[in-house]
């Protein structure tokens, strides 16, 4: 009888309501059911199934508070919320959709979900979008503009973005792609366990971080162990990058040119394959060997090192002039420069195979000489041993 009696004083209230509004002969043909107040419109359910709740900011109470299940419209806050608030895994979020946790033209979907911030969003499993203007769906977003998405992610400061689970973006205007961390302002982190702790650092990869380093950039593969032995650089604005299958930089879409350090390496090598070369002239190794007189070599340092920092090389201007090769006069391509040295290590070798044959035929022809001279020397010894003999002389000593 109870529950008829609710049912009844319902039903009664509607109609109420219903007739309260008075609409015009046009509207009641469109409307299945209208609420006004005071002549305003608050409600109507139009016979399409449409409808339109209205409200004012800043008046009324909040329709429901503590734990349950429901659909709710505050137009005192111009807020909306709709799933359930109560105890679920040990969390008690029984008071999330009271009036302390409802943020001004804030909307909350799901299970234990929080939007406190004012235009803030929260949706999915207890997600929490306390900063203005803040975005969270399974996460938390606290800063200012702050999105958060993923279970565990969390945006802290003004502008992050944190992506995936265990995200974690704290820095300014920071991103963060999958479990890592940026902590450094303006700082970005992708991929799992990569920390960007420095000002505008980067560190993707696997164990990659940036050390509190600013402006690094840090890449970080996947032979470290889960948790160690990760990559970071040692200087402010600073590449690092670790390849334990290599590293390879190519320079055509084909894959046809380009340089790569082997695994284990340590120094790059150059495509170099016969087949992907054209155009081969012979060269005359005396006339690098030529041209390489006329290139000027000496010790120097960079203008951006210190003096005591000591290079030795010829300068771009006069390799260029000597051998024109290469793609500018201001740089000297390591492939070109070895190819002239090897060059000139040819025509050197030619005259030392030239010399050491030539020395050979001198030695043969000098030994032979002076064989010639001691068969000489016996014969004349001979000689005068037989004229003195005759002229009964001793031989002189």
């Amino acid at each position: 009888m109870a529950t008829r009696a609710r049912s009844t004083a319902l039903i009664t209230a509607v109609l109420a309501a219903a007739a309260a509004y008075a609409p015009s002969a046009a509207a009641q043909a469109d409307s299945a059911l209208a609420v006004s107040r005071n002549g305003a419109s608050l409600m109507r359910l139009n016979a399409d199934g449409g409808f339109v709740v209205r409200g004012t900011e800043g008046e009324g109470s909040l329709p429901a508070t503590g734990a349950g299940v429901r659909m709710m419209w505050f137009p005192n806050r111009a807020a909306f919320r709709a799933g359930r608030v109560g105890t679920f895994d040990s969390n008690d979020g029984s008071t999330y959709w009271d009036l302390n946790n409802v943020g001004v033209a804030s909307a909350a979907f799901g299970t234990n979900t929080r939007a406190s911030g004012a235009s803030s969003f929260a949706a999915g499993y207890r997600a929490t979008a306390s900063g203005t203007n803040s975005f969270a769906v399974n996460g938390t977003a606290s800063g200012l503009n702050s999105v958060a998405m993923g279970d565990g992610a969390q945006a802290t400061n003004e502008g992050a973005v944190a992506l995936g689970p265990s995200s974690i973006a704290g820095g300014l205007y920071s991103i963060v792609l999958g479990p890592s961390i940026a902590n450094g302002n303006f700082g970005v982190a992708i991929g799992l366990q990569n920390s960007a702790s420095g000002q505008f650092s980067v560190a993707i990869g696997k164990n990659a971080r940036t050390a509190n380093r600013q402006g690094s950039v840090v890449l970080g593969d996947g032979c470290a162990g889960f948790s160690s032995d990760s990559v970071y650089p040692t200087a402010n604005n600073q590449f690092v990058a670790r390849g334990c299958g290599g590293i390879r930089f190519f320079t055509t879409q084909n894959l046809s040119s380009g340089v790569e350090v082997a695994p284990g390496g340590g120094s790059w090598s150059s495509i170099s394959d016969r087949n992907r070369k054209e155009n081969f002239l012979d060269l005359d190794g005396e006339d690098v060997l030529a041209r390489l007189r006329n290139v000027p070599v000496s010790t120097w340092n960079y203008r951006t090192q210190d003096a005591s920092i000591r290079h030795m090389g010829p300068m771009a201007q006069d390799f260029a002039a000597a051998f024109s090769l290469g793609e500018s006069n201001l740089l000297i391509n390591t492939v070109d420069i070895d190819g002239v040295n090897m060059a000139g290590v040819k025509a050197l070798t030619t005259r030392t195979d030239a010399l050491r044959t030539e020395n050979e035929q001198l030695r043969a022809e000098n030994a032979q000489q002076a064989a010639q001279i001691a068969d000489l020397r016996a014969r004349m010894e001979r000689l005068e041993a037989l004229v003195n003999a005759g002229q009964g002389t001793a031989p002189k000593p």
